[in-house]
């Protein structure tokens, strides 16, 4: 409840009114999607302390957290509010790196104009979700009680929202959130130059580790193996779970040879390791190029295809559509699939 000195404080100070505020962080606990909280978000940040420049860095859905296949610095991250600008490493900007180790908020003070930037990490459970930038507000911003309001309506939001988003067993993002961002990756392709690649992933006899062993150590399987996707891929690729025992990934700023590289040094990453009670398991992996403005169930069919085949001809492999049509062996996969167990 707003008392009367607050609401005579925000009136004097030229700001939006905090009854005005009030109203507009209870909108934000009605958002269905992150991309229209983080908007809400941003303007109502904007509305309250018109800072001199706002940005919210992540990337992806898997934000800024520590990746275990690279320090946490070398880590890429991108402004969300600029989605055509370059992405930048954490340790290009002291304060971001500080904000995602130490996951408090960074205080850069200016004591002659008491003017102040800010670096907050918004939290998602014990991880950092993404970094906000606020750029050039008052000092006298900092205590008002409606400043935490909002970052807990914030975070309340977006952390049921992500949940949504992630598969429950592997933490890897689910289905719902790969068509969204596959879609997504498909429409913006025309504004970048960059390559990137999507491939498809299937644990061979899967149904049969289930049989002989058991769900439960088919699902420490499946956990297992998205572990072990989450230190080998980058931070800036996008890991999901697919179905069942089939996974994908999306691939940035990549040609092809270091596409092939990424799923073929995973593929071998897999084949080394002792699963519990179940023993040694292998994948087959299915690439193909991202075509800007293609319909996403065209790119997922030639990548399915390119699965389906390696699958076919003795599993345990990675193979690229585009190298099946060009040598022709694509075209020479005439077997049905009833004549082969491929799960």
């Amino acid at each position: 409840m707003t008392t009367k000195a607050e609401k005579a404080q925000g009136e004097q100070s030229g700001l939006i009114p905090i009854a005005v505020l009030e109203e507009m962080v209870a909108k934000l606990l009605t958002q269905n999607n992150r991309r229209a909280l983080m908007s809400g978000f941003v303007d109502l940040i904007k509305s309250w302390h018109k800072p001199n420049k706002i940005q919210l860095f992540a990337d992806g859905l898997r934000g800024i957290m520590a990746h275990r296949g690279s320090p946490l610095a070398d880590i890429q991250v991108s402004d969300l509010l600029k989605t055509n600008s370059p992405s930048m490493t954490l340790s290009s900007d002291e304060n971001l790196c500080k904000a995602a180790e130490s996951h408090e908020i960074q205080i850069i003070n200016d004591t002659e104009s008491h003017i102040v930037d800010l670096y907050i990490p918004l939290m998602l459970g014990e991880i950092v979700g993404a970094i906000l930038v606020i750029k050039g507000i008052s000092f006298e911003a900092l205590n008002k009680r409606i400043w935490q309001q909002m970052l807990d309506s914030y975070k309340h939001v977006h952390r049921i929202l992500y949940a949504g988003e992630i598969d429950p067993l592997t933490g890897l993002m689910n289905r719902s959130s790969f068509d969204s961002l596959l879609n997504q990756t498909i429409k913006e392709k025309k504004l970048t130059t960059e390559n990137s690649y999507f491939a498809l992933m299937d644990i061979d006899f899967f149904k049969k580790i289930n049989d002989n062993f058991g769900h439960l150590y088919g699902d420490e399987v499946l956990i297992l193996l998205a572990r072990a996707m989450s230190e080998s891929y980058r931070s800036n690729d996008w890991l999901f779970r697919y179905g069942g025992e089939e996974f994908a990934v999306v691939l940035h700023n990549l040609n092809h040879d270091e596409a092939y590289q990424s799923v073929e040094r995973f593929r071998k990453q897999i084949e080394e390791i002792d699963f519990p009670q179940v023993g040694k398991v292998t994948i087959s992996i299915g690439f193909s190029a991202i075509i800007p403005q293609e319909p996403a169930s065209s790119l997922i069919d030639r990548a399915d295809q390119a699965l389906y085949y390696a699958k076919n001809n003795g599993r345990n492999q990675s193979l690229c559509y585009e190298d099946l049509i060009e040598n022709g062996s694509l075209q020479e996969a005439t077997q049905e699939a009833g004549d082969i167990e491929l799960f």
